[in-house]
Order: C-alpha cells, then sequence, then structure tokens
C-alpha cells in the first residue's frame, strides 16, 4: 500500500509543469514580438521619412516656381507698364486756323471752322471751347493744345473784321495780339495693328468730377487696399443685394487694368488668380495714381467698326465730339455707366438700359455728394445725345490720307515709331476739301447731263502756294471710296495746260515779249523718220499775225507750236523740268501740244511754281511730325528755289491773268468780276482729258475729268474742268492775285497790229508790261 500515489499529488507537479511551460512559452512569444516590433516601427518612420521628405521638397520646388513665376510676371509687368504700353494710332490733324491783322479772312470762314471744331455759341463764356459771335466780332475761348512747336494755353481772344479782312486781335484785357491761332481738327487715326484705338490723356488732365466718379462706381477703397479688396467684394455683393441688382463689381480697378492689359477674358479660376497676383505687384511697384492713369486710358468704351475704342479720353471725343475736360456731368456719368459693359449699353443701340444706367449713377454721384440735388436734377432731365457715327470714321479724307500715308513712309519708315502715337500735322484744310468735294458731287451729274456723257471720274488738288503744302486733295468721284488715287497714280496727256511752259521760255529770251507777233498759219513738221506731223487749231481757223499774249489767251495752237520750234523743244522740255516735272520729258514737237503724260499732282507742282513767281517749292502734305510726348520728329522748312526770270515769270502770269480775263477761261470773270484770277484750260485729243490748273495769291487748284476707260468725254477744258472749278471756288473767299512788278519791267501802251510800241490813240493800244530795257518813254506812231 504504501507503494501507491495519491492522485492529487500526481496532478499537481504536471499542472505546475503546464503552468511553466506556459509561461515559459509565454515569454517566448514576448521575446519574439519584442524582436519583431522594432522592424516594424522602422519601416513606419522610414515611410514617414519619404512622404515629409516629399513633402517638403515638393514645398520647396512649389516655392521656387511661385516665385520663379513672380519674376517672371514681374519683369512682364514692368517691362510693358514702363514701356510703350499700348500701341497708339497716328494722329493727323489739319492745318492750324490761324490770325493775324490785315488778314484776307471773313467772319463766316471763322464761325465754320468753330463749328467744325465743335465749339458752342453761347451768349457768355465760361470756359474752352465756346465762343460768342455779335456784330463784327468774335470772342473765342480757346482750347488748350499741344503744338508741334510749342504749348499754348487755352485763352480768351477776340476778332474783330472789317468787311472780308481780320481789323485785330485782342485778348481779354483788350490788349492788342500780332497773331494767334486755333487748335488744328482732327482728321483721322491711322491705325495699327492691335485694332485698338485710344488718345493718351495724363491723369491731370482728366477732370476730377470723372475720376473720383469712376472710383464711386467702381472701387471706392481704391486709394486703402493693395490691388485686391476683400471689402470691396464684400461691399459690393451688399449694394448689389440692397439695389436689388449688379451695380457694383467686386474686382478692384487694378485688378480691372490687370485683366484688361495682361489676361484674357476667360472666367477661369487661373486667370483670376494669375489677375490677383498682377494687381498685387502693380500695387506694389506704382504709386496709385499710376494706375488711375493707366486704367482711365486702358478702359474699352466701345466700338469704332473695326478698332476697339479705348479710354476716357477717346471715347469723350467718340461719343460727344469734345475733349474730355469739357464734359457734363450727365456725359460723365454715361461714360462710368459704360464701363460695366460698353456692348450691353452701348447708347446708339439701347438708350433705354444706358440711361437707366446712367441715371443711377448719377444718383451715386448726389449720394456720395460728388454733386448737389439741383445739379442731379438737372442731369436727369438732359437726354442722351450722342454725336453721330459717321463722324467717327477712321478715314474720312482717305485720297488725301493716301498722299500722308506715302510721305509718313519715306519720313518714318520704322513702324515702332508709328505705333507709338506719332502726331501728323498737315497742310489739310478743312473748308477747302468741303468746296472741293461738293463741287464734285454736284458738277459730274450736271456735266454728264449736258454733255450726253457718261461714266465720268475727277481728280482736284489745292495747294498752298506760299508752303507748298497740299491744302485738299479729291481722289476720285466718290471721296469717301479708299481705293485707287486718280490725282496721285492716274497720267494722262495735259494738253494745252503745257503751254505756260512754252511761253515762259520764250519770254525768258530777250527778243521775245507780250506783245511779239506769232504767225497761225498751217505748219508742217517732219521728222528723222520721214513722219510729218500736222498740228491744227481746235476751232480749224487760222488768223495769221497775232500778238502773243492773244495767242496765249485764246489757247491758240499753232503760234504756240511755232514759238516753240523757234526756242526749241528740248528749251521747252528743260522749262518743264524746272517747273518741277519729274521723269524723262520726250523732246518731240508733239510736246509743245501737251503730248505728255502727267498726274494731276505733278501739273500742280509745275502751276505751284508758276505762282511762286517761279520759285520751285516741292509739293508735301506734312508740316511736322511729333511723338506722344510732344518732341518734334520731322518739322517742313519750306526752302524756295529761284529758278527763272522775274520779269519773265511777271510776263506769263500777266498772260495767265488774261485767260481768266477774255481768254478760253473767261467764265471766271462773269462769276468773279472783282477778283483777278490766273490759269489755263487744257484738252487733250479727242476730247478725253478737260483739265483747269489756277491760282488766286494764296492758293494753285487743278482740276482733272476723264473717263477711266480714256474714252471721249465730249468735253473741253474750257467746259468740263472749269465748271469744277467755278463751283469750288463760289463757297471760298478767294484773294485777287497781287503780283508785285519787279524793277525789271515797265508797262507800256503797244499797238497790237505791229507788236511795236505806240501812243495812246494810235489805232488797236493796249497796255501790257515789257522788259525796262525795251520801253521807249516817247513811242511815235508808226502806222
Amino acid at each position: 500500500m504504501a507503494d501507491k500515489k495519491d492522485p492529487r499529488s500526481s496532478k499537481t507537479p504536471s499542472k505546475r509543469s503546464a503552468n511553466k511551460a506556459s509561461t515559459t512559452a509565454s515569454k517566448s512569444a514576448k521575446k519574439a514580438a519584442t524582436r519583431k516590433a522594432p522592424a516594424k516601427n522602422v519601416k513606419k518612420r522610414g515611410i514617414g521619412r519619404k512622404i515629409w521628405s516629399i513633402f517638403w521638397k515638393l514645398s520647396l520646388a512649389g516655392i521656387i516656381a511661385m516665385a520663379l513665376y513672380l519674376i517672371y510676371l514681374d519683369a512682364k509687368i514692368t517691362r510693358q507698364f514702363e514701356g510703350n504700353k499700348w500701341q497708339l494710332p497716328a494722329q493727323v490733324y489739319a492745318r492750324a486756323m490761324g490770325f493775324y491783322p490785315g488778314q484776307f479772312l471773313s467772319s463766316q470762314e471763322v464761325v465754320w471752322e468753330l463749328d467744325r471744331l465743335n465749339y458752342s455759341s453761347v451768349n457768355k463764356l465760361s470756359r474752352t471751347g465756346q465762343y460768342v459771335k455779335a456784330g463784327d466780332s468774335i470772342k473765342i475761348f480757346r482750347r488748350e493744345f499741344e503744338f508741334y512747336d510749342g504749348l499754348e494755353q487755352a485763352q480768351v481772344i477776340e476778332l474783330r473784321f472789317a468787311g472780308q479782312k481780320l481789323a485785330s486781335i485782342k485778348d481779354k484785357f483788350g490788349r492788342r495780339l500780332n497773331s494767334a491761332r486755333l487748335e488744328p481738327v482732327q482728321i483721322a487715326r491711322i491705325g495699327n495693328d492691335s485694332k485698338q484705338d485710344r488718345e493718351f490723356v495724363p491723369l491731370d488732365k482728366f477732370p476730377p468730377m470723372l475720376t473720383d466718379t469712376l472710383l464711386v462706381v467702381e472701387d471706392q477703397n481704391f486709394y486703402q487696399h493693395h490691388g485686391v479688396s476683400v471689402f470691396s467684394i464684400m461691399r459690393a455683393l451688399y449694394s448689389n443685394i440692397k439695389a436689388g441688382r449688379t451695380v457694383q463689381g467686386g474686382s478692384t480697378l487694378t485688378q480691372q487694368l490687370a485683366k484688361n492689359i495682361y489676361l484674357t477674358r476667360d472666367r477661369t479660376l487661373i486667370r483670376k488668380f494669375n489677375e490677383a497676383l498682377i494687381a498685387l505687384i502693380l500695387d506694389y511697384r506704382y504709386s496709385k495714381d499710376q494706375i488711375l492713369e493707366a486704367y482711365l486710358n486702358e478702359v474699352y468704351l466701345g466700338q469704332s467698326y473695326n478698332q476697339g475704342v479705348h479710354g476716357m479720353g477717346l471715347a469723350s471725343e467718340f461719343y460727344f465730339s469734345k475733349p474730355v475736360d469739357e464734359l457734363e456731368y450727365d456725359q460723365i456719368a454715361l461714360l462710368v455707366a459704360m464701363v460695366k459693359g460698353p456692348s450691353y449699353y452701348n447708347p446708339r443701340r439701347y438708350p433705354e438700359r444706358t440711361m437707366e444706367r446712367r441715371d443711377l449713377v448719377l444718383r451715386l454721384m448726389v449720394d456720395n455728394k460728388l454733386i448737389d440735388t439741383r445739379e442731379y436734377r438737372a442731369a436727369l432731365k438732359r437726354p442722351i445725345d450722342i454725336a453721330p457715327m459717321k463722324d467717327s470714321l477712321p478715314k474720312s479724307y482717305p485720297g488725301y490720307l493716301e498722299l500722308v500715308d506715302r510721305e509718313l513712309k519715306k519720313l518714318l519708315p520704322d513702324q515702332e515709331v508709328l505705333d507709338a502715337g506719332v502726331r501728323v500735322f498737315t497742310y489739310f484744310d478743312l473748308q477747302k476739301q468741303a468746296a472741293m468735294e461738293e463741287a464734285i458731287e454736284k458738277s459730274l451729274p450736271y456735266l454728264e447731263k449736258r454733255s450726253t456723257t457718261e461714266q465720268l471720274e475727277a481728280a482736284m488738288i489745292s495747294v498752298n502756294v506760299e508752303k507748298g503744302g497740299v491744302s485738299a486733295l479729291v481722289a476720285g468721284r466718290d471721296p469717301r471710296f479708299l481705293g485707287f488715287n486718280r490725282v496721285l497714280d492716274t497720267k494722262r496727256n495735259i494738253g494745252s495746260l503745257v503751254k505756260p511752259a512754252v511761253y515762259l521760255t520764250a519770254l525768258g529770251l530777250p527778243h521775245y515779249n507780250l506783245a511779239t507777233l506769232l504767225d497761225d498759219s498751217p505748219v508742217q513738221v517732219t521728222n528723222e523718220q520721214g513722219k510729218v506731223w500736222q498740228p491744227e487749231n481746235f476751232d480749224h481757223q487760222y488768223r495769221g499775225m497775232m500778238p502773243l499774249y492773244k495767242a496765249f489767251s485764246k489757247s491758240i495752237n499753232i503760234p504756240a507750236v511755232n514759238l516753240g520750234l523757234d526756242v526749241g523743244v528740248d528749251k521747252v522740255a528743260d522749262t518743264l523740268t524746272k517747273l518741277g516735272a519729274k521723269g524723262n520729258i520726250p523732246h518731240y514737237p508733239s510736246l509743245l501740244l501737251g503730248a505728255v503724260e502727267m498726274s494731276s499732282f505733278d501739273v500742280a507742282q509745275l502751276y505751284t511754281t508758276l505762282a511762286a513767281d517761279g520759285e520751285y517749292r516741292q509739293l508735301t502734305s506734312i508740316s511736322a511730325l511729333t511723338d506722344s510726348v510732344g518732341s518734334v520728329l520731322y518739322q517742313h522748312n519750306v526752302s524756295s528755289q529761284p529758278r527763272f526770270d522775274k520779269a519773265a515769270v511777271y510776263m506769263t502770269k500777266y498772260a495767265m491773268k488774261r485767260v481768266t480775263k477774255d481768254g478760253t477761261a473767261k467764265r471766271l470773270n462773269a462769276h468773279f468780276p472783282s477778283i483777278q484770277l490766273a490759269g489755263k484750260t487744257g484738252t487733250s485729243n479727242d476730247l478725253r482729258d478737260s483739265w483747269y490748273a489756277g491760282f488766286d495769291q494764296n492758293t494753285v487748284t487743278v482740276a482733272w475729268l476723264g473717263r477711266d476707260d480714256n474714252k471721249s468725254t465730249g468735253l473741253t477744258g474750257s467746259v468740263g474742268a472749269l465748271e469744277t472749278y467755278i463751283r469750288y471756288l463760289k463757297p471760298l473767299n478767294p484773294e485777287a492775285i497781287a503780283d508785285t512788278r519787279p524793277p525789271s519791267i515797265r508797262w507800256a501802251f503797244i499797238d497790237e497790229l505791229t507788236g511795236k510800241q505806240a501812243p495812246p490813240g494810235c489805232g488797236k493800244v493796249i497796255q501790257l508790261p515789257l522788259r525796262a530795257t525795251e520801253f521807249e518813254p516817247r513811242p511815235s506812231c508808226q502806222r
């Protein structure tokens, strides 16, 4: 029995062993877990480090990229903002009307010019752009203008007239002035590839009411924020909710400027982000006034045909035909109203909605105490009065501007200079241009009906004799047609317009004078090839011997041919060259009757030399060029080159005066009996070309009528072109020619039958100018 074991005693060691084994296994598991944990943590920490490394590297790259982008934006912004922000069109101006005591000028001419400059006729002067006409005087509050020879301040001047002359000029204090002038009319704006048009105006030239109103409507905190304003966005949202419609925008003026100059109009988050960045850079780089000035000149305010109207300065001219500093309160409100949407608030297309928006801006003006209640009510009553669209044609005078453009390309071949706001001062005379257009418009239908012809075309040009400046030009029947320029490019036979050159050549020789007898008998000329040329008179009649002056005034062919053959065709060709003809002149006998092709411009050059007493002055349309800040780029210095004997020119001009008194252009004397004019008619073979070239004291004019197909017009120069010239001269104020007799000329009585001096009463005697060396103090009657 002693050998048996207690079951409980046998189980106890087993449990202990199991517990011990369990404990040992647990410890082993813990040790194993302890050994695995560091590896897992290390792996987690490694992933974290990698993520952090990628994060800070990407962040650094982003910061560097943003910095580089900001540097790029900054460079782009400053380059454009500090350089030429815009491609500015070339502004073309007419001649400025000048005044001096004793000037041949009527009050009607001055009023006409003032109306074209959009001056207002008032009872009392209160600001620039106004005039008062009372009796024989005109008081003008002239606008300030930057001429090529300097700035002229706004000034009150009084002009007093005595008939057709200006008697005196006085300032507002009654002091006499030696001279004065108006600002010139802007006749065109020659655009560029940008399709944008603007007129740069410095900030100090904008009326404070305009800038204040703009800020009230568009950006009240402009001078407080830094380019982007959260407060402006919240304020705009509040104002719009309060008004029940959109009355204000959330973008600052700086943001709008950034969008307009540097960005597209895409509505994307990227564009808005860029807009904010650029606005911040602009605000950091430039003063508030610089930004405001740029905005006022950049803002888009409508469309003029294919050109965008940018800036308040140009918009003022485009919509109201007046400079921005003369705008009324309602006009200021309208321009500011249009900033929100120039197409939607187009006053020409949508006057009702535009007026509603304008009135809202006026309300904001009175609420912000920019105007008082009385001014507000007065402005509300004013209708929207917009200038006609036709006044904004980019090229109202295409024929003349074609000449300007050709000269510009020679004077300023650099296109970048042209795109930088060049101002072009010309010799263009608006009154002469208007008279010329009307003359062509009315004379061609009249002549077509009278002569049973059709499809007549015209070319006409006027030149200021003193300067050699082209003052008016119409290039075809339709003065607004931009196409082939018949004044510059149509070359046709000039017919009898060549005869002054023939007679001038002879009168330059000592043995010819106005009384010299010329033979009007049939003549034949055989050239070296044996060909016979037999010219005829227009009427197929012959008169025998006749005095030179009469053969000239009656435009008889045969005497001119005989005279030209006597002096030499080559000498006549030389005379044409000295008068200003370009190219080779044919040395054929037919030259003596005008068998040489010239344009109207070429003919005007010849006759300007004659009108200027034989002094050659090269024709031009441009008097000066300045850049956008007024620096002179070019100035036309009149160069007069004496090319002919004064006595010979004086006698030639006398004969040309006789043409208008009792010669082929005697109809002029019927219309202008008290005004001494000079000129010459011309007709080419088969009546293909009808010419007239003539002048008064100040202006040379050439008129041509013909057909583009070179068929007969059925018109002589004395019927066709002269009719157009008479109609042209009618509305103007031509001044009689007042030649100064040179010392080498004396007046003498001449017997027309003998061509010798004779006392009065000795047959048919006429008084003519002769060379002093030929003068006989006591001639005898030799009949």
